[in-house]
């Protein structure tokens, strides 16, 4: 034993050897390694009571129709707005089973799941790395890395074929899921603001408990890529795993530790809550923070002219929304589109009222453009989500008046040397 303990180069748990591909461990346990861009990117290394490729003969063959939803086919989207009601489950669906798309991208994709079903097999998508969401449910995401612990308000990050499984906790079960077909997750820096905003990378909670299964049996692995799903069987439980080291590594992050960018005195663009950067995808969070005392406090109107933005509603009254969208729903606004917020809300901000905090949680994917919309998605779509915006048209404030422009004009001479007060008013002085 060293006198003194040491971080090692690399994160490791378990039972490993002495360095990837060498020691005589090796001649004893099966070493599997996890690599992405050829070997040269990040990688892991898994130690196997068995060889990984003990599957049985025979056994392995497609699956067509396997995941309908999650193949919806998909269309062009542009020139309506839409808003998506909660998603159905699919009648007795498992977590992947019950999957439908919502949009694509080549490199990028959002779906929906509402699981009801236990998984009676294990998983792995050969096509992406994914990001849930959890809108709703607890449980267990059990992966060869060791189990997770999850509830409602976290994200699991699944990399790109790792084997795992969810273990469903009671009550119901509402998740997103974004696919990332190019590149895995990366933590979302500007160079001005540092490594802590809007996260740390400390708040990213990795498997350390392995849960190794020495177990015989018939053990079902279904695989994904494109759409295409292939089943295999092994006889041993390909959780056998007595030890791993590397990088690539599923993991968990609270929506709570979420620290958000905030501004008094300027309102901060929907990118400045960006998490994550997926290639072809921004994943954004709203989350409960001041509201501006100064500046605006809800969004500008704006056209988005190369992304289709994606927002999942959490919790809490939206600052745009100004009703007529709800927890579990997922709206949709097109590339180019103009948008922005509903005239209860500029209402509320003509008028001063600041509620001081905005009480709410909306998860947000802004999808490069061509990105296109499946046909479940647009079975979920309500009617008339268009009319959200119609108090533009029927409201005093905001409708025609033939003073309209010489009232602007007068108004903008009035205003033009207005200025942020930044110094304490001078005080008269006797002499």
């Amino acid at each position: 034993m060293e006198k003194y303990e040491y971080f090692s180069g690399t994160p490791e748990v378990g039972i490993v050897p002495r360095a990837p591909h060498a020691g005589p461990l090796l001649r004893h346990v099966f070493e599997q390694e996890h690599g992405r861009g050829g070997f040269a990117g990040q990688v892991s290394h898994t130690y196997h009571l068995y060889p990984p490729t003990n599957w049985l003969p025979g056994e392995g063959r497609h699956l067509p129709q396997w995941a309908p939803g999650w193949e919806s086919p998909l269309r062009p989207i542009g020139g309506l707005h839409h808003v998506l009601g909660v998603a159905p489950a699919e009648p007795a669906g498992d977590v992947y089973r019950g999957m439908g798309r919502l949009v694509a991208n080549a490199t990028a994709a959002m779906n929906v799941t509402v699981p009801r079903a236990p998984m009676d097999y294990f998983f792995e998508h050969h096509g992406a790395t994914m990001v849930f969401f959890v809108h709703e449910g607890r449980g267990t995401l059990e992966t060869t890395f060791g189990p997770i612990e999850y509830r409602k308000g976290d994200f699991l990050i699944v990399p790109k074929g790792v084997t795992h499984r969810f273990e469903l906790g009671p009550g119901p079960h509402y998740y997103w899921m974004y696919e990332s077909f190019a590149g895995d997750p990366e933590k979302s820096e500007a160079p001005t603001t540092g490594q802590f905003i809007t996260h740390s990378r400390s708040d990213y909670r990795f498997p350390r408990s392995l849960d190794t299964r020495n177990e015989s049996g018939r053990f079902e692995i279904v695989s994904k890529v494109d759409a295409m799903y292939t089943r295999r069987v092994h006889p041993t439980h390909p959780f056998d795993v007595i030890g791993w080291r590397g990088e690539y590594l599923p993991y968990k992050f609270a929506v709570e530790d979420v620290r958000p960018l905030v501004a008094d005195r300027s309102h901060v663009p929907p990118s400045g809550h960006t998490i994550f950067k997926l290639p072809g995808c921004y994943l954004c969070v709203f989350t409960v923070r001041s509201v501006e005392k100064e500046g605006m406090w809800v969004p500008f109107f704006h056209k988005n002219l190369d992304y289709l933005e994606t927002l999942g509603y959490h919790f809490g009254d939206f600052f745009s929304g100004g009703g007529g969208v709800g927890a579990g729903m997922v709206s949709l606004h097109p590339v180019g589109l103009p948008h922005g917020p509903k005239p209860r809300s500029l209402q509320a901000f003509m008028d001063g009222a600041n509620a001081g905090v905005h009480q709410e949680v909306g998860i947000m994917a802004d999808f490069a453009n061509p990105t296109q919309v499946s046909e479940l998605a647009l079975g979920l779509s309500r009617p008339d989500y268009m009319g959200a915006w119609a108090g533009y048209t029927t409201d005093p404030r905001f409708t025609y008046a033939p003073g309209r422009l010489a009232e602007v004009r007068a108004l903008g001479e009035r205003l033009a040397d207005a200025r942020d007060t930044l110094r304490p008013p001078e005080v008269e002085t006797r002499a």
